[in-house]
């Protein structure tokens, strides 16, 4: 008797040790899951946006580029007075402050 109690015992801890890890595994699959459909999102109403022209955009409209502030904005329309309209991407990097990366991170809403 005593050591079908005991075995009775061991069984219960194994199903409720089971049972525990099983749970916890869900909420990381079900927190990441969340987090790639708002990325998802995030990206969707990204491509939405209007693309801004860097030849005619004022200032303020520069600024709704990502990583790019008032004074960014600002040596970028300062450039193009004193240079002329952009006429491809790689020229936007000769505006100091404006680098590689910044212009792939925006490549898609730039146009000419």
């Amino acid at each position: 008797m005593k050591s079908s109690w005991t075995l009775t015992a061991v069984l219960m801890c194994l199903c409720c040790f089971f049972s525990t890890s099983s749970f916890a595994a869900e909420p990381t699959k079900t927190v990441t899951e969340s987090s790639k459909k708002a990325t998802k999102a995030v990206d969707k109403s990204i491509a939405k946006l209007p693309s801004v022209n860097v030849n005619k955009a004022s200032v303020s409209e520069l600024q709704s580029l990502k990583g790019i502030g008032q004074a960014k904005a600002q040596a970028i329309v300062d450039y193009r007075a004193k240079n002329g309209k952009f006429k491809n991407l790689q020229q936007l990097t000769m505006v100091k402050g404006v680098g590689e990366k910044l212009v792939g991170q925006n490549a898609k809403k730039i146009s000419f």
